[in-house]
């Protein structure tokens, strides 16, 4: 099997001679250790070994857990990608933002109505509600810190079979790090450009023959190259497990993060070029006065029992808290025409205060069956959750927006005149969901696979609206019930150990109230279909070292929503379509001993298909934040005695918003080149990494109203003890 090839003990045995590796392989069985024991020699007693966990220091990893379960990339009809956690640390990515540059395919931000955290595009489909931490859905809107990652594993296209609801460009699932046998302890400071200051602490303490406990933190302190946002940031995330390499495995893990920053809503469009106004480097937020905090707490028990080699079973148990508390300045030109440094400024203030408090657990059943020559490695499960979600919105007494300053003097001191809050809305919606599935991956032969699965959701939602006229609160209430099944398949032919040439199918669904909202024509109307097709092929070369994959696909929505208010009194026509095309290559791990290498291209032509009635005109318009190119690649040498040098690219291509009749705003493509120099020993290491080494100007968020730049030219120095 691939993950033994992948051993390094294995590959050691490889190189003996054929009589070594063969004394080597009977050494361990007892036909040897025991039937060619001269007599009145003396037996010892067995000698029990453990190891302590070895981190992965590639940038390929073969198995991804995706799939519900660890498994093998290759035997995935699918297209994958993991980021390991030895790329995030030579990048320095500290944010989930940073470590997914490295997706072909993916762009950021798209969205526009108080949102905030994190907001991602796959394939020109937005998975902004397709987080999953741990295999369990990551529905907060807070921005992810990577202090806890062990790896991001990726999974491209239509997937609800595995997923449920969403999922139509692909999901996003982060592995957390977990406690394991041994004793080990990192200290890790950072301190950089722009007032940045980080540290990290990651210990591990080994309890017991079968038990440990581990304990990860992190603080930050940051300003922006643009004076005036502020990033601050606290995490802790303890996790203890027992019963380590037993049959019978219990966790218990928690995670907090606290966010305290002056949120950054960039600059907005000028009207005549629909690009951002020529000012990236200013500020139009009120650096005193805007703000955003959020606290994400998560608290999961899993165990996992095993019945034999061939039979386990694994339950999770979530309970998870996301609150959030937003009061940032969107910034508008508040004249018309081609915008000057005397052109007024208006700052639209998007407040709101939400929780969101999910309740999942997910029962997961794998085994094996033999029926005559086929053998089926069975997945079969059920998942059961409560989603409930309050919103409040608000504005000041005086008014939702401010006016003052021009585009050449913005006026950081704005205030309203009367602050007094005052409440413009409340929403309230809970969510139950429930669902079964089943996936089986029948081996014919060791060369050809077959993956069928199906899954079964029922999404019910209930949704409470009160609106403020004037001064009178009404109340609305909309419920909606849906169920829908998905499925997946796809034939895989293995010709070698390290070919994979697969043909896949599936599909998602998106219901009403997936975004925890309901309108009254949302209340009666059904899901949006979707499904994927794809053809693909996954390489693993130079013994396993280095991992390539290739895939052509059509990613699809089949009757998306019209909101064209005149196209039905009652209901949402579902008369919208839109696809991408395109393919992805992707290569990922060790050229040498000392090369490793990092990249990926997407090559896509995203469109609107169809579309009727006031909304006929996007017809072959491309939808928002879905460029036709992005390409990647970093790659590091290992040159003298424990030094290290890398760098590489990120390149997007053009993106738009959302098109209107007057034409969409859009954000030029760009190509960031960064950098960085390392230096290693047994107890501590040393790094400089240095973005946009170029200083070109880029754009990271695409929002309808406003842009966010990028950062400009900045520098980080990391140094990691390892007590």
């Amino acid at each position: 099997m691939k993950f033994l090839k992948e051993s390094p003990a294995i590959r050691s045995m490889a190189r003996l001679p054929a009589h070594a590796t063969v004394a080597c392989a009977l050494a361990g069985t007892p036909l040897l250790s025991l039937a060619d024991t001269p007599a009145g020699d003396t037996v010892l007693a067995p000698v029990k070994v453990t190891g302590q966990r070895t981190d992965n220091p590639d940038y390929g990893s073969s198995l991804t857990s995706v799939g519900k379960m660890p498994m093998a990339q290759r035997d995935i009809p699918q297209s994958t990608t993991v980021i390991t956690r030895q790329l995030m640390d030579d990048q320095q990515d500290t944010t989930l933002r940073e470590a997914l540059r490295n997706v072909s395919g993916l762009t950021i931000n798209a969205g526009e109505g108080g949102a905030s955290g994190d907001s991602f595009t796959l394939r020109g489909y937005s998975v902004a509600t397709d987080l999953f931490l741990d295999g369990v859905r990551d529905a907060g809107q807070y921005s992810r810190d990577t202090f806890n990652y062990e790896r991001v594993d990726i999974l491209r296209g239509a997937t609800s079979m595995l997923y449920g609801r969403g999922s139509t460009g692909g999901v996003i699932n982060q592995v957390s790090k977990s406690a394991h046998l041994g004793d080990r302890s990192d200290l890790e400071l950072s301190v950089g450009t722009d007032d940045y200051y980080r540290s990290t602490v990651d210990l591990n303490r080994q309890t017991g023959d079968n038990s440990a406990v581990r304990l990860n933190l992190m603080g930050q302190k940051s300003d922006s190259w643009r004076d005036g946002p502020e990033f601050n940031r606290f995490g802790v995330a303890p996790t203890f497990r027992w019963g380590i390499g037993t049959p019978t495995e219990v966790e218990l893990s928690y995670f907090y993060l606290k966010e305290n920053n002056v949120p950054d809503y960039g600059v907005p469009y000028n009207p005549v070029t629909k690009e951002p106004i020529d000012k990236p480097g200013t500020f139009y937020g009120l650096p005193d006065y805007d703000y955003e905090d959020t606290t994400t707490q998560i608290a999961t028990a899993t165990v996992k029992h095993r019945f034999s080699p061939t039979a386990s079973i694994k339950n999770t148990l979530r309970y998870g808290q996301y609150e959030r508390d937003l009061m940032p300045s969107a910034p508008r030109l508040n004249a018309a025409g081609a915008p000057t440094d005397n052109t007024p400024m208006k700052l639209e203030h998007k407040t709101r205060l939400g929780e969101l408090d999910i309740w999942s657990n997910q029962t997961d059943f794998n085994f094996k069956l033999f029926t005559g020559p086929l053998t089926h490695n069975i997945l079969t499960g059920a998942e059961i959750g409560r989603e409930t979600s309050d919103v409040t919105s608000w504005r000041h007494k005086s008014g939702a927006n401010l006016t003052g300053g021009t585009v050449g003097n913005p006026d950081h001191n704005l205030r309203p005149s009367d602050p007094t809050p005052v409440i413009t809305g409340q929403t309230e919606f809970t969510v139950d969901t429930l669902a079964v599935y089943l996936q089986d991956m029948i081996e014919f032969t060791p060369e050809w696979k077959l993956l069928l699965g199906a899954r079964w959701d029922r999404f019910d939602g209930d949704y409470t609206r009160m609106t403020v006229s004037g001064t009178t609160p009404v109340t609305e209430h909309y419920t909606r019930k849906d169920s829908v099944l998905s499925y997946r398949i796809g034939p895989l032919w293995q010709p070698s150990e390290s070919q994979s040439y697969y043909a896949a199918f599936g599909t998602s669904f998106n219901p009403s109230g997936e975004a925890y909202s309901l309108d009254p024509k949302g209340s009666n109307t059904p899901p949006e279909k979707n499904r994927n097709i794809e053809i693909g092929a996954k390489w693993d070369l130079l013994d396993g070292d280095l991992l390539l994959r290739t895939a052509v696909f059509r990613t699809e929505k089949t009757n998306e929503r019209n909101t064209d208010t005149d196209a039905s009194p009652d209901e949402y026509l579902l008369s919208g379509a839109r696809r991408t095309d395109g393919v992805e290559f992707e290569i990922a791990g060790r050229l040498t001993a000392n090369w490793q290498v990092f990249a990926g291209a997407a090559i896509m032509d995203p469109k609107i298909t169809r579309a009727v009635g006031n909304d006929a005109f996007k017809v072959g318009q491309r939808p928002e934040n879905a460029p036709k190119h992005t390409y990647n690649l970093w790659t590091t040498y290992k040159f003298a005695e424990g030094w290290k040098i890398g760098g590489g690219l990120n390149a997007v291509g053009r993106r738009w918003a959302q098109p209107t009749l007057s034409g969409a705003n859009s954000l030029p493509g760009y190509i960031r080149w960064d950098g960085m120099i390392g230096y290693e020993t047994r107890s501590w290491e040393a790094q400089l990494n240095v973005y946009n080494l170029t200083d070109t100007t880029w754009y990271e968020g695409l929002y309808r109203g406003h842009a966010v730049p990028g950062t400009a030219r900045s520098a980080r120095l990391t140094v990691n003890f390892k007590l």
